[in-house]
């Protein structure tokens, strides 16, 4: 077997071995995307969730000094009715006015405080129906992704094992040019010498359609193992196969 047939024949499971791998990266990025976005609604109504606690915290906080203050008035009253002279009356009645004045400041801003947690309630709700549908396509992500692995896992370690034992022939040089050329590809590392016009020596790559002097196409049919790479696009070249055939019957 030539280097180039080795070389095709690598190729061939090559292929096959990075499209298989490339349908779990996908899966795999799919359900990484997924995640990321359930991870950031939860991070999202997590801030919600401390603020509203926060906010029930103050409301508490005041509900009970408001308490407080309701109290220390109906002590007042009950001083306000024993008073014994118009001094003592006007001080405890003023002193009242000044309670009661902070006691409504701050019913004011307990209201307030109120209205802003039933608007983070109605945020929270809302977070809740992102999350349904965020947590349904993520476990449909995860299910998608472990079918894949399970469905692929068999197919993906025969064709690995094809490929290594088509690397195995091949020359340390040749395979690390393959790989190179390869990931510059994803994967399709050959590609074919589409013949123009055979009567005008015209020939071009047919994965990019660069013009292949005829030189090039020479040497191809006469040397099995030579390696020959596009110009333009840096792939390797080779006969198709019907001419490769009928040249190696001539080599």
């Amino acid at each position: 077997m030539s280097l180039l047939q080795q070389l095709l024949a690598l190729h061939r499971a090559d292929v096959q071995v990075r499209s298989l791998r490339s349908r779990l990266s996908q899966a795999d990025r799919y359900l990484a995307t997924q995640q990321k976005q359930l991870d950031d609604v939860l991070a999202q109504r997590g801030d919600v969730e401390t603020q509203r606690r926060q906010l029930q915290a103050q409301v508490a906080n005041m509900e009970m000094e408001g308490k407080a203050i309701g109290e220390r008035i109906e002590r007042l009253r009950a001083d306000l009715n024993q008073s014994g002279n118009t001094k003592q009356y006007t001080a405890i009645l003023q002193e009242m006015k000044v309670i009661e004045v902070q006691r409504d400041e701050l019913d004011t801003q307990a209201l307030a405080q109120m209205e802003r947690v039933e608007q983070l309630n109605k945020r929270l709700a809302d977070f809740d129906t992102v999350l349904t549908e965020r947590s349904r396509l993520c476990d449909a992500a995860k299910a998608e992704s472990a079918e894949r692995h399970r469905d692929t896992a068999d197919r993906l370690s025969e064709l690995e094992r094809e490929r290594a034992a088509a690397a195995a022939g091949v020359p340390a040089t040749a395979m690390t040019l393959f790989d190179e050329v390869a990931d510059l590809h994803e994967g399709e590392a050959l590609s074919e010498v589409q013949v123009i016009s055979a009567r005008h020596r015209e020939y071009a790559c047919s994965a990019c359609s660069t013009e292949i002097p005829f030189g090039v196409y020479t040497r191809l049919l006469g040397e099995g193992g030579a390696v020959v790479q596009c110009t333009s696009c840096r792939r390797i070249l080779h006969l198709p196969a019907e001419t490769e055939a009928t040249a190696a019957k001539k080599r």
